[in-house]
């Protein structure tokens, strides 16, 4: 594959319901609370089935006209269950060899058991034979495979290439037995098996997500809309605004579908005229086509759905009011049943508050609360994605909350005033929560005491660490133990090499935002208040660093890596926190765009196997801790605490110790585990040393390289882990007062503003942002 960036790692891996009787009882979020207060008896019980093991990633769940169900699971081969999903059993088949050990992107089995998948890459031997035609021995495209009821196999190559960069992504039965197919560019077809051929229907603005029908219509979930196809009548439908609005509301980065296999968001049909349901982290909802009510009927909160790391395969309305949904291989099929027995809403709460969605936080909540049935664990976020509420306004409402007695059990304090409340009493002592851990629940030890106060207290935890590193030639990284001593050894490489990247960045915000993610501990003075001089001295250096960046840039290299930063842009990525990712400013330093790279690592794949498989390759490249103003500095995540006002206190500090278990962080993927045994668990994830997939860069000089990932050997692993183990102060999570900095700082870098001015100007309004 092209790179340009990890985005066009990401887009390449990419290329990596019937029958509901009556109307759904239903329970919207407006009348949670009143439930909550009257009593109100009934909702949707879940039962979860298990798929067998060996039922990794997947094409997801297949009705079939003899009342089982299959699942292709592209590791092991068709399972098939005569009950609906609780018992599975592996089957035999002719076909399975065509899709095995190749990049398959969907494969699905029709209601007469025809199947149709999707594959991406070279073909095998076994793809060759049945093709039976004549393909170059480097041949890279995409192809598909239809197996038939009658026992026929066929291998259809439909004419997308590597070139053209467009492939089918995914297949969908409907009842009926027609097949329809979408590429990954937008387009939607109805696929013709027999005659090998394609009828485009429609063209959607992006890529395409989860596809199913509500009687002859074809639904299709975009990134900001449903498309609703009439196939009697071959058009188009006009929009429903009101589901358009949900899905922009609940697809917030334009994610429709995930290399992994699901959907973020999943729509299904129903027999009652016009009646479709969706479905996402925070529950399934009816909808009457074009009417203005999306009514809840399986609450997020109570269900697997509420799941951020669980991606919905498939969903199917079945009789007497039932659902059923398939999910990730770790979770397996739901069953849905309505249960006028149970209350509405179970008589007791804990309330969990971040500012910001946490994905982190909601799969530690998923976790407790499947445990925890008889309590009902209510997720809040201070500013959601579309809400036009500033932080300072969020912070105001939640400490009025608090006052009032009225706040929530567990803080999630990322980007809240963390030691003004811990100053205030605000904050419970945690520490008890910690020493009980033990065995496998037992947390990286020079994490735990970073976080603990000279008394013995213990106020706040992160859940997870990102560690800053620093790669580059052995002898001069060793050298650069902090912002002086780096600025010294820019000045070295500029004078052996006045033309060139160093760091190869150049947008002023991306430069402050990397040093700063190592210097920010060192902006507060002992009384919690920005320090004037700290704050000085490193928009001096930093000016001292940009401007050696500028001094040797060269304009045809700064133009592609701004095309780039644009491209990024333009997919909505923030391409100046993009550029505080350790695993994309290495790979400039490959292509020959600079000779130092830093940023952050949260994890191994695309991450710190991007680090270590660079420095395989390039002779003398070695990497270390990055330290700007402070030493031994890491990244804390969803920083958690219990308020000293909870209510809950026991169940606040059952769910903090869920959220530290091994099993919930072992599926936290914004950053390296806390807990030792899920840290672990997380490099045995693939055998070390195998390869991990393959990208090739473009370089500066016109070439091109061949890039080799390897998932971390044993010494690499070694050397990682002992970085962790060294980390031991948190940088600073209060983003108000580093955006001061970075907004200050970038008039400086520009030239714009002095450095005593600034300086002083962040210092006034950071002064006036603490006393409020």
């Amino acid at each position: 594959m092209k790179r340009m960036r990890r985005l066009a790692v990401l887009w390449a891996l990419v290329l990596l319901v019937s029958g509901c009787g009556g109307q759904s009882p239903s329970v919207s979020g407006q009348e949670r609370e009143g439930n909550l207060a009257s009593g109100a008896m009934g909702r949707y019980m879940e039962t979860l089935y298990a798929f067998p093991e060996e039922v990794n990633r997947n094409g997801g769940l297949n009705w079939l006209d003899d009342g089982s169900l299959s699942v292709i699971s592209y590791g092991a081969g068709l399972y098939r269950s005569l009950d609906e999903g609780k018992t599975w059993q592996a089957e035999e088949t002719s076909w399975y060899p065509l899709i095995e050990n190749v990049y398959c992107l969907s494969a699905v089995m029709g209601p007469d058991g025809t199947v149709a998948a999707t594959c991406s890459g070279q073909m095998s031997e076994a793809v060759r034979t049945v093709y039976g035609k004549s393909v170059a021995e480097d041949w890279e495209g995409n192809y598909c495979v239809f197996a038939l009821p009658d026992g026929s196999v066929k291998v259809v190559d439909f004419g997308f290439s590597q070139e053209d960069g467009n492939c089918l992504s995914s297949f969908v039965f409907k009842e009926d037995g027609r097949l329809f197919a979408a590429d990954i560019s937008g387009r939607m077809y109805e696929v013709d098996v027999e005659k090998e051929s394609l009828k485009e229907l429609f063209v959607a603005e992006h890529s395409l997500g989860y596809l199913d029908f509500s009687q002859e219509i074809l639904m299709a979930v975009g990134d900001d809309r449903l498309y609703l196809y009439d196939l009697e009548q071959e058009v188009l439908l006009p929009q429903d605004e009101t589901v358009d609005t949900f899905i922009r509301q609940k697809i917030l980065d334009g994610t429709v579908s995930y290399t992994s296999g699901g959907y973020p968001l999943a729509v299904m049909g129903s027999s009652e005229e016009d009646v479709i349901y969706l479905a996402c982290n925070d529950g399934m909802y009816r909808h009457v086509l074009h009417g203005s009510v999306m009514e809840q009927v399986i609450d997020g909160a109570l269900s697997s759905f509420g799941d951020s790391y669980i991606s919905i395969y498939r969903m199917k309305a079945l009789e007497n009011q039932e659902f059923l949904a398939a999910f990730g291989p770790s979770v397996g099929v739901a069953r849905y049943n309505f249960d006028e027995e149970v209350p509405s809403m179970p008589d007791r709460e804990i309330r969990i508050y971040s500012l910001r969605e946490d994905k982190g936080v909601r799969q530690a909540v998923t976790a407790y609360k499947k445990e925890h049935t008889d309590l009902y664990v209510r997720y809040e976020v201070g500013i959601d994605s579309d809400s036009s509420t500033t932080t300072e306004d969020a912070i105001k409402r939640l400490n009025t909350q608090i006052l009032a007695g009225d706040g929530p059990d567990v803080l999630v304090l990322d980007g809240l005033p963390a030691a003004a409340y811990q100053e205030n009493g605000m904050l419970k002592d945690i520490r008890t929560v910690f020493e009980s851990m033990d065995g496998e629940e037992v947390l990286f030890e020079n994490v735990v005491d970073s976080f603990t106060e000279a008394d013995g207290a213990i106020y706040q935890m992160p859940l997870e660490v990102r560690v800053p590193l620093l790669v580059g030639e052995k002898e001069m990284i060793t050298r650069a133990q902090d912002l002086e001593s780096l600025a010294a050894e820019m000045e070295q490489i500029r004078a052996a090499s006045p033309e060139g990247g160093i760091f190869g960045i150049y947008d002023p915000e991306a430069f402050l935002r990397l040093f700063g993610m190592v210097s920010s501990p060192a902006w507060l003075d002992e009384e919690g208040q920005m320090d004037v001089e700290a704050v000085s001295a490193f928009l001096t250096l930093v000016q001292r660093m940009y401007d050696l960046e500028l001094s040797g840039a060269i304009a045809k290299q700064r133009e592609t890596i701004k095309r780039q930063d644009a491209e990024m842009a333009s997919y909505g990525i923030d391409v100046s926190k993009q550029r505080t990712l350790a695993a994309d400013n290495v790979l400039y330093v490959s292509e020959g765009y600079a000779s130092l790279a830093a940023g952050a690592v949260e994890g191994i794949q695309l991450d710190l196997d991007t680090v270590t498989s660079v420095i395989r390759v390039q002779e003398g490249l070695d990497y270390c801790l990055f330290q700007g103003q402070g030493e031994r500095l890491f990244l804390p995540v969803a920083m958690v605490g219990i308020s000293a006002r909870t209510t809950q206190p026991e169940e606040a500090e059952e769910f903090i110790c869920q959220m530290f278990c091994a099993d919930t962080q072992e599926d936290l993927y914004d950053g390296f585990p806390v807990n030792r045994e899920a840290y672990d668990r997380r490099f045995v994830f693939f055998e070390e040393g195998n390869s991990n997939g393959t990208m090739t860069l473009q370089k500066a000089d016109g070439t091109e390289q061949e890039l080799e990932l390897y998932w971390p050997n044993q010494e690499e692993r070694a050397q990682f882990t002992a970085c962790m183990e060294s980390i031991a102060v948190p940088v600073l999570t209060e983003e108000n007062l580093c955006e001061l900095v970075y907004e200050e700082g970038v008039k400086v870098l520009e030239g714009e503003k002095s450095v005593e001015d600034a300086a002083a100007e962040i210092v006034k309004k950071s002064a006036i942002y603490l006393a409020e």
